[in-house]
């Protein structure tokens, strides 16, 4: 029984597809908030670093970094399980929890913005992003859980 390897391409490519929609949302984010607070991108941000509201500022911030690191960590391990029991769709469920996870930071930022008018939100849409792109599925590692 061989693996196809037309059927392997297709199941890497949809991995792709949903990384793209998961960073696709990194852009909703910012044009909803513009939208919604436009002056948070026209106003000069002449305000704190940490903003009106300090403390929740940096809980958002200890949120942020702490999921952030969670989505390395479970994306490790599911990558991980799926070299180790030959199951390549734990490594779609590690790309899945690795950005969502990463798409976090980006809704805290989300929320700072609309909910606080917070002026440097973009610190934690920045996070999300990058969060999601070094997220990107590679190849090899999928390869690797089909052929081992």
């Amino acid at each position: 029984m061989g693996i196809d390897p037309k059927k392997v391409e297709v199941k890497y490519e949809t991995l792709v597809v949903i990384w793209a929609s998961l960073l696709v949302s990194q852009a909703v984010f910012l044009i909803l908030i513009y939208f919604i607070r436009p002056r948070l991108f026209s106003e000069d941000p002449a305000q704190p670093l940490l903003g009106d509201k300090p403390l929740i500022t940096v809980i958002f911030a200890a949120m942020a970094i702490a999921v952030l690191s969670l989505s390395y960590i479970l994306r490790r391990q599911h990558t991980a399980r799926a070299l180790r029991d030959h199951d390549p769709s734990c490594v779609q469920t590690g790309l899945v929890l690795g950005c969502v996870l990463s798409e976090f930071c980006s809704i805290l930022g989300l929320i700072l913005a609309i909910g606080f008018s917070y002026h440097y939100f973009f610190i934690w849409s920045a996070l999300g992003l990058f969060g999601v792109l070094f997220h990107f599925p590679r190849k090899g590692t999928y390869d690797a859980a089909i052929l081992n």
